[in-house]
């Protein structure tokens, strides 16, 4: 049976597919944030909104922003099988016919994203508690130096922190591969693909989080130079990530996923 690649063999594949397809990807990524960054901005939590009013919008963003990951799925695909990508594969979903494509976009967008809603909402909801505590504590008593802590609130919210964290990240694990999937088996329906995905991912959700982690220095250096370097290591990322998938499905039991 045909081993599976290392993190690092599939990272050297992806540097040499890039080449000559970062002006492509770069652009791709510019205009994903350009369509999705501004709406996540206007509906931050520090808008004067109901936290149920807040978490409604951020529900419709993101089944929104779910036509572009599902456009980059196309893209980086496309990349790892040595084709060249273009700027209309980002908005391949939202072309018709729409129940063929779009509505699958809906149904797996809408799972992620009420995993999502679900895992932060609770610890959001505590965080809130304890800042009005703060900001209640300093209107009646501005003069001291002392900011309340309420040991209680601070404990359930990081254990709802980091069971959160953990629960999101396991889903994400298990529901990783489910975009590539919809391109490779088109005929598919929405809640068929949500079930092959973690059959395909049984087994190498360790392998992925390893892969993930190893972007951990690249994402850190993003960071320091103000996010520029993210138009370059994003690209880097998400080829390595489909690389991964075409890895696992091309050596994967056929039988396994029956």
């Amino acid at each position: 049976m045909n081993e599976y690649s290392s993190s690092s063999a599939l990272k050297a594949l992806s540097k040499g597919q890039l080449f000559g397809n970062y002006g492509t990807v770069i652009g791709i990524f510019l205009i994903h944030i350009l369509f999705t960054l501004p709406l996540n901005f206007m509906i931050s939590p520090i808008s004067n909104v109901s936290m149920e009013l807040y978490y409604a919008l951020v529900l419709l963003v993101n089944l929104f922003s779910g036509f572009f990951i599902a456009g980059e799925a196309l893209v980086y695909l496309k990349i790892a099988c040595h084709e060249r990508p273009s700027i209309r594969d980002l908005f391949y979903y939202f072309q018709g016919p729409y129940t063929e494509k779009g509505t699958k976009v809906v149904r797996i967008q809408l799972i992620l994203s009420a995993v999502s809603v679900f895992c932060t909402m609770p610890y959001t909801y505590v965080g809130l508690v304890l800042q009005k505590e703060m900001i209640d504590h300093l209107t009646t008593d501005p003069a001291s130096m002392e900011l309340p802590f309420n040991p209680v609130l601070f404990l359930v919210y990081t254990i709802l922190l980091v069971a959160g964290c953990f629960i999101q990240i396991f889903v994400n694990l298990l529901l990783s591969q489910v975009f590539y999937l919809m391109l490779d088996f088109p005929e598919y329906s929405g809640p068929e693909l949500l079930r092959l995905a973690p059959k395909l991912i049984k087994g190498h959700k360790a392998r992925l989080f390893y892969v993930m982690l190893s972007f951990f220095p690249l994402i850190l250096l993003c960071v320091l130079s103000c996010g520029i370097g993210y138009l370059w290591v994003y690209p880097y990322i998400q080829t390595t990530y489909a690389n991964f998938y075409l890895d696992l499905v091309q050596k994967r039991n056929p039988n396994s996923l029956s």
